[in-house]
């Protein structure tokens, strides 16, 4: 089945439509809901809806079984717009005991071999490339290694740049025949790999079926997920998050991050998600930052037909939850709140 040549914002039934295409690339371009019913009035709150997940659970008791001394605080997901039903965010937590808990990188974490910044690497095993596609929608192919390496590079270096803090966010190599990421596996229900290697704090993990994201938010709602970022922090003895700062946040160790191969990635096209701004997305996830403002259509705007321009942010930024169309831009409030962070690292 070819994927629709529309997203419906703000369509409660969109999540249920969206398992019909579930694995085949999808665009994201104009934005028509059908009627004023289906578009969502503004509201104000700002609350994340944070979820408890039956399945990050289980994958932390599974860490726990397995002696492993890191579980997994928190998964940022960034939805599309054919996902979007009204709420400011999601957040997937695996315990109810734990929520609202955030989590920091700790400057100069000895177990972390006393790093002040961080480091970041690009790697996967599984090998899947995304697709891309020319504007009007010919010479559909796979998006090279070359250019998908740069896309992180981009994203996490727009970071950097921003020159609030002076320690370094580095780029390591990934080693020959290792397995730089875990999450993969144990989504699947499968056991990690035996030469599994954690090479960087930050793990851009490459891009996973749509599959895969719908056993992660455990249903169909995972088609509409374009990326995710999972932190994980050290805990103790007993389990717990360590605190070793004491700034009430649990200590980061690592952060992996997948992207959904059932979109069409490229570089600002109507008809495709923009990899950098999904990868600039996440990597503010991993450095920290989470996701604020609204995105919203008015229902005076859907009385006549909604196009793009008639969607509203409060305020846009890059870190907004919702992605709709083209290439973001970071705002002052994607730099306060990474400074807020890290200027004092």
């Amino acid at each position: 089945m070819n994927p629709s040549p529309s997203l419906r914002l703000g369509v409660l039934l969109a999540l249920a439509g969206a398992s019909a295409c579930a694995d085949v690339p999808a665009p994201t371009s104009s934005l028509a809901p059908s009627s004023a019913a289906e578009a969502r009035a503004a509201t104000t709150t700002t609350d994340e809806n944070v979820v408890i997940s039956p399945l990050l659970a289980e994958i932390n008791a599974t860490l726990a079984a397995s002696g492993a001394d890191y579980r997994i605080v928190r998964a940022d997901l960034r939805i599309a717009a054919d996902g979007w039903n009204g709420v400011t965010s999601t957040v997937l937590i695996a315990d109810d005991r734990y929520r609202g808990i955030g989590g920091e990188w700790v400057k100069g974490d000895p177990r972390r071999g006393g790093r002040m910044g961080v480091t970041y690497a690009f790697g996967s095993n599984t090998a899947i490339a995304p697709t891309t596609r020319d504007p009007n929608g010919a010479n559909v192919r796979l998006v090279s290694a070359a250019d998908q390496s740069a896309s992180i590079d981009e994203g996490m270096q727009a970071w950097a740049r921003i020159g609030c803090s002076a320690q370094p966010i580095t780029r390591v190599a990934v080693p020959a025949g290792t397995d730089p990421d875990i999450l993969d596996q144990l989504v699947r229900g499968q056991a990690p790999s035996q030469n599994y290697a954690r090479p960087a704090d930050i793990v851009h993990s490459g891009w996973q079926p749509a599959s895969w994201f719908r056993t992660l938010a455990g249903g169909v709602s995972g088609n509409s997920i374009i990326g995710v970022t999972l932190s994980y922090g050290f805990t103790n003895a007993q389990g717990a998050y360590t605190d070793i700062d004491r700034n009430g946040k649990a200590d980061l160790w690592f952060s992996e991050l997948y992207y959904n191969d059932r979109f069409y990635w490229g570089n600002g096209a109507a008809n495709v998600v923009d990899t950098y701004s999904i990868v600039a997305h996440e990597a503010g996830h991993a450095l920290g930052v989470g996701h604020f403002g609204k995105v919203f259509v008015t229902k005076s705007d859907a009385a006549d037909g909604i196009a793009i321009a008639d969607v509203k942010y409060a305020p846009y930024a890059l870190m907004n939850a919702v992605y709709v169309t083209g290439r973001s831009a970071f705002t002052g409030t994607d730099q306060s709140s990474f400074c807020s962070i890290w200027a004092s690292f």
